[in-house]
């Protein structure tokens, strides 16, 4: 009993193992490569009971179409599924009129669809020497219905929008002119018998699209697309430019020339296998493109004279820079960069970067203030009310660099102060204006403070003593003091002989202009 127990425990368990092993084949199975006609499918049968038009059925539930008129019917031989351009028979053109007819008329469950979708392939792929007439009259009462879909069909595989020789994709980065916006877009394009190279309709197809160095504006960096349709993105990461890969891939479309068929014995009809569309347009693109991030100019600056007189000219050293933020920030680590719509010429300044970019220009607007009759104290904003001495640009066009203001004239004693700004909307869009954060310098900053002093006042006049000899002389009258006008005295009798000298002359003067009297 015993034993017994061990014999059926075993046999459940390698059932059990076979069951699961197979359950995992049948899960992962690859696509069947062969298959068997059990006979046929949707169509007409003739009134004599043997002759068909239409399709057959094969056992994994496939519809295929008879490829070779005059040959065995594939009821009941096995046929290994190959590429259809393996089979060596067929012109390009003529591959692509049977993958039609393969996406649309053998997989109809219609018995004259069916019956003129397989005398349209044998159109194609050879009659056996009989007229088509031959074989629509299988159809019985349809078989000038069949008949003349079976034209109609073939007129539409040469028309427009028919049968294909192929189809690709494309994906297009397109920067909106400097202005920081990216846009994606990808595109399908059939090769027709009719047409050639024919781009489709927007909104043909749908796709999966897929970016690197940037996201859409959900901030995904995959999604469902269509064709023709403009997606925006935003670059990622922090640096001035970005190394931006979109991929775009169209599965299961119903173009090109290859399709599915079934090899038999030699004797037997090779068959055109009903399938839906199966090609694929996968495309891919890289491009190196200004980041669509802000960036953050600064400056720091240094007045050409702490202190100066009034009249003199003076002038701003600015050292400007690109403030770094913090890690995952919304704003560059670096100056920004965008790409001129027409490339400045060899040789001018700025120049182009191996990428075809250019440095976002900025204008510093410098204003000196004053003046003002006490020291400057340190504040956010200068006063509403500040006087202004002159205003003073610098356009900075080659990025972080030292540069210099115009100079400005002092107009008088006080004290006089810098201030700068920048504002975004002084740069053109194309230029990359709308990435342009705004900044101001501080009121009051020390380097950028000027004095002038007053000039000194003048000394009062005043009336020297009189020299002692001289008072001496006033005192006794005497004018006979030795040495007294030549030498203690002589600047004052000096000045009264001159003075005696004019008044003479005046004298003199006024004698000589009398008018005679008549």
């Amino acid at each position: 009993m015993t034993q017994h127990r061990r014999r059926t425990s075993a046999l459940l368990t390698a059932l059990t193992t076979v069951t699961a092993t197979l359950g995992l084949l049948l899960a992962g199975a690859p696509p069947a490569t062969a298959a068997v006609s059990t006979g046929h499918g949707v169509g007409h049968l003739a009134d004599d009971g043997v002759a068909w038009i239409g399709s057959y059925r094969l056992d994994d539930s496939s519809l295929v179409f008879c490829l070779e008129a005059g040959k065995k019917a594939p009821t009941g031989h096995d046929y290994a599924f190959v590429d259809a351009a393996q089979l060596g028979r067929f012109t390009t053109d003529d591959l692509a009129r049977l993958a039609y007819i393969s996406r649309t008329s053998a997989s109809s469950a219609d018995p004259s669809e069916a019956a003129a979708g397989q005398l349209a392939t044998w159109t194609i792929a050879g009659l056996n020497g009989r007229a088509p007439e031959y074989y629509a009259q299988r159809a019985g009462a349809a078989a000038q219905a069949v008949l003349d879909r079976s034209r109609q069909l073939l007129a539409t595989a040469d028309g427009p929008m028919g049968a294909s020789r192929s189809v690709s994709s494309s994906v297009a980065l397109t920067e909106a002119d400097g202005e920081g916006r990216l846009t994606v877009t990808s595109s399908l394009t059939v090769d027709f018998l009719s047409t050639g190279p024919t781009v489709l309709s927007p909104g043909s197809h749908t796709a999966t699209m897929r970016l690197s160095g940037a996201v859409f504006d959900d901030g995904s960096s995959e999604r469902t697309v269509s064709n023709g349709d403009v997606e925006s993105i935003e670059t990622t990461g922090q640096t001035p430019s970005s190394r931006v890969v979109a991929t775009v891939g169209y599965e299961h479309l119903p173009y090109g020339s290859a399709f599915t068929a079934g090899r038999a014995a030699d004797d037997v009809q090779q068959v055109l296998v009903a399938r839906q569309g199966s090609a694929s347009g996968i495309a891919t693109t890289t491009a190196t493109v200004p980041s669509t991030k802000g960036f953050q100019p600064v400056v720091a600056t240094q007045t050409s004279a702490s202190v100066a007189g009034t009249g003199q000219a003076i002038s701003d050293e600015l050292v400007v820079s690109a403030l770094t933020p913090a890690t995952d920030s919304d704003v560059l680590s670096g100056w920004g960069l965008y790409r001129p719509s027409t490339p400045p010429a060899a040789g001018s300044v700025p120049a182009v970067d191996e990428n075809g970019m250019l440095p976002i220009p900025v204008v510093v607007e410098s204003s000196l203030l004053g003046p003002f009759a006490e020291p400057i104290q340190l504040a956010e904003h200068a006063p509403a009310d500040a006087p202004v001495v002159c205003t003073v640009e610098v356009r900075v066009d080659t990025g972080p660099g030292t540069y210099r203001t115009p100079e400005c004239t002092l107009p008088g004693p006080g004290y006089y102060v810098w201030v700068e700004r920048i504002d975004g909307s002084r740069t053109p869009a194309d230029q990359g204006g709308a990435r342009i954060l705004p900044w101001q310098s501080p009121f009051g900053t020390a380097s950028e403070v000027t004095v002038v002093a007053a000039p000194p006042a003048p000394a009062e006049l005043s009336t020297p003593p009189a020299p002692a000899a001289v008072q001496s002389l006033a005192e006794t009258g005497s004018t006979t003091a030795p040495g007294l006008l030549l030498v203690s005295g002589s600047a004052l009798v000096l000045g009264a002989l001159l003075g005696v000298g004019v008044l003479w002359r005046r004298r003199l003067t006024l004698k000589h202009t009398v008018p005679a009297l008549n």
